[in-house]
């Protein structure tokens, strides 16, 4: 092969991998679920401890609340906040997960705000929450940041408290970015039997799209290679004229 036919074949090769180096690029989370928990064991109210079965207190004026795992996903829409639904087929119905603590079974003691209160949320470096998907094993980890209550409702003997937890989503398979996300869960004291369930949302962020260095390499390195092979035709089209016959 000559000198000017290996400059564009390089250069063309360079061209056709920069648009698949670009496909690997994540992108912004547009999707929700909503899910079950396993159980309410417990929770607090005026100091008092209360578990199932005990109709002392409703859960609406809960200081405390303790969920056990695991949380199990009940409905994964096809379309959320007016487009295609990315969690649609990735989690289906019966993908399972946990809220903070991962041990099967396990329980995590949620502190629930006072008084309208949005108060910041630590758990160190483990997620809120984590999903993984039945079908591709890749797993969706949420990072609260902060948590705010959303209702308190009490009607006769049945009650329930809401609170939203903000925070981030990201995947162990890195086909999103991490995206601004929010779970709600709703605890539920209906005559002493006590549950809960919860919601997934991750709105998609309003970004441009940006090749990454390395595309954007790829591209200039096969550009420069057209450019000099373009050239390299140029001058020996003068060679086999006469014009330059000093260069090879």
């Amino acid at each position: 092969m000559t000198q000017k036919k290996r400059f564009a074949a390089l250069a063309l090769c360079a061209l056709s991998i920069a648009p698949l180096s670009a496909l690997a690029n994540p992108i912004p989370l547009n999707g929700s679920f909503s899910f079950n928990g396993a159980a309410v064991n417990q929770f607090t109210s005026g100091g008092i401890t209360y578990t199932a079965g005990n109709l002392g207190a409703g859960i609406n004026t809960a200081t405390s609340v303790t969920v056990q795992n695991p949380i199990t996903i009940t409905a994964t829409p096809a379309n959320t906040f007016g487009a295609t639904n990315d969690l649609n087929g990735q989690l289906p119905a019966g993908s399972t997960g946990y809220i903070v603590n991962p041990t099967p079974g396990g329980t995590y003691t949620l502190q629930i705000p006072q008084n309208n209160a949005s108060n910041p949320f630590s758990t160190g470096i483990l997620p809120f929450a984590s999903t993984t998907s039945s079908m591709n094993g890749d797993t969706f980890n949420f990072y609260a940041t902060s948590d705010q209550v959303l209702s308190s409702v009490s009607l006769g003997n049945i009650s329930e408290l809401g609170i939203i937890i903000l925070g981030t989503v990201s995947d162990t398979q890195n086909k999103y970015t991490s995206s601004l996300a929010s779970v709600g869960l709703t605890f539920i004291d209906n005559a002493g039997a006590l549950g809960y369930t919860g919601a997934f949302s991750a709105p998609p962020a309003t970004t441009t799209n940006v090749p990454e260095p390395g595309s954007l390499l790829l591209v200039g390195i096969g550009a420069l290679g057209l450019g000099l092979c373009a050239r390299k035709f140029k001058l020996t089209g003068r060679v086999s004229s006469g014009l330059q016959d000093s260069i090879a």
